[in-house]
């Protein structure tokens, strides 16, 4: 399953229903479709190619323009209430929390504003938006447990890059005392267990790449792992490609894999970034005698510590090295 699209999903629909609570007969699906779109793309796939670390500025730029866009040509009645629904995205970056503020604050703010559109507020409409809000925070609380998991944990080490990080699955299971350290290991790294924990750790990704889109730092890469034996297994890898599919998903995480991998599933791995996946090869302490461009397919180049590739490290943003290795 999908869980980013899943997730960008619920949020979409949590922000239909705000829209019709606080609009009643103002609200028009067709013609809010339209800027709830932008928003979505604007606020969780980076869709839209302008450089701007406000988020809050580049979604009003965005809304800006499809506003515009709708207004041309439609009736004083229609303006109005495009013009109603585009001042209720304030708020909405709110209750998305792409701005943060208290319960307390928003209310309050959503009660004025339900005074000055309508001339009056109704009693219950403050009970409802309260509901709304502890509602939909309980859903997104339930939605993160779903993800997370306290038998799996994911391992961060830094990289000569600070928004590049390795991750390595870590298992907290309890063996009894009988069975040593290394035949667990051993038995947790054999090849099909090996495929299945590559689910677990795609699925923890995810999270980590949901809290990141959610904060609006989407500008991190996550090294995670990938078996090539899985190109033998259709269906564990649909299973994969159906997890990382997600266009978040691909923008962020990067698959690891070596020289031997490439060497044996070469036209695999190309097919895979082409359809938009990335990709670093670690090449280690070999010898490579060909030039470095030949690996410019690959969003990283992984080198040890003390290959003479490091020299190269500060003018190409290819050359990476895990700290640890």
């Amino acid at each position: 399953m999908d869980m980013i699209e899943e997730y960008i999903k619920f949020e979409k629909n949590n922000i239909e229903v705000f829209a019709k609570e606080n609009l009643l007969d103002l609200y028009d699906k067709e013609l809010f479709e339209p800027l709830l779109d932008t928003y979505i793309k604007a606020r969780y796939y980076n869709y839209y190619d302008e450089e701007n670390d406000n988020l809050e500025e580049l979604i009003f730029n965005q809304l800006n323009k499809t506003l515009t866009k709708q207004m041309d040509g439609t009736d004083p009645e229609t303006k109005d209430k495009l013009a109603e629904m585009y001042v209720l995205f304030n708020y909405i970056l709110c209750f998305d929390e792409v701005n943060l503020m208290d319960d307390k604050g928003l209310i309050k703010l959503l009660c004025d504003h339900r005074k000055d559109l309508f001339g009056t507020l109704d009693s219950l409409f403050q009970e409802k938006i309260t509901k709304l809000l502890a509602t939909t925070k309980k859903k997104r609380k339930e939605f993160f447990e779903f993800l997370g998991t306290e038998d799996f944990s994911l391992e961060r080490t830094t990289t000569n890059r600070d928004e590049v990080i390795d991750l390595e699955l870590e298992h907290h299971l309890k063996f009894p005392k009988i069975y040593s350290s290394y035949a667990i290991e051993r038995v947790f790294n054999q090849e099909d267990i090996g495929e299945d924990k590559l689910l677990i750790e795609y699925y923890l990704v995810t999270d980590l790449i949901i809290k990141d889109i959610k904060s609006g730092t989407t500008n991190n890469k996550y090294l995670i792992e990938f078996n090539t034996s899985l190109y033998a297994n259709k269906e564990k890898l649909q299973k994969v490609l159906t997890i990382t599919g997600n266009e978040c998903y691909k923008n962020q995480a990067v698959f690891k894999i070596d020289l031997d991998d490439y060497a044996k599933y070469g036209n695999d791995i190309k097919d895979m970034i082409r359809d938009g996946y990335k990709f670093a090869i670690y090449i280690g302490r070999e010898n490579i005698d060909d030039d470095l461009v030949l690996f410019n397919a690959f969003e990283y180049i992984i080198v040890a510590k003390n290959s003479k590739y490091c020299k190269q490290a500060k003018n190409n943003d290819k050359i990476l090295m895990i700290y640890d290795k």
